[in-house]
């Protein structure tokens, strides 16, 4: 496996180094979970202005946009699961 391979595994939780740079080994179910469980606490959360599918800036006078945007995202919310 080349060295790019390797860490792009070691990146999706499906390896983990045995001795750095030289050899990786699979890990298993148990290890991977917890390796993204792990991977998903350390992660940067998402910006405040950050709507699934939509990406706001967090300027003062997108403000107004964001409101519209959370109405409508709470309107097809609410109409998809009445």
């Amino acid at each position: 496996m080349k060295r790019r391979q390797a860490i792009r595994a070691i990146e999706n939780c499906a390896c983990a180094w045995v001795q750095y740079g030289v050899s990786i080994r699979d890990l298993t179910i148990a290890e991977a979970i917890a390796a993204r469980n792990e991977q998903a606490r350390t992660a940067e959360p998402l910006p405040l202005a950050e709507l699934p599918g939509l990406k706001v800036s967090n300027l003062p006078h997108y403000s107004a946009e964001i409101e519209l945007s959370q109405a409508a995202n709470k309107f097809a919310f609410e109409a998809a699961n009445a």
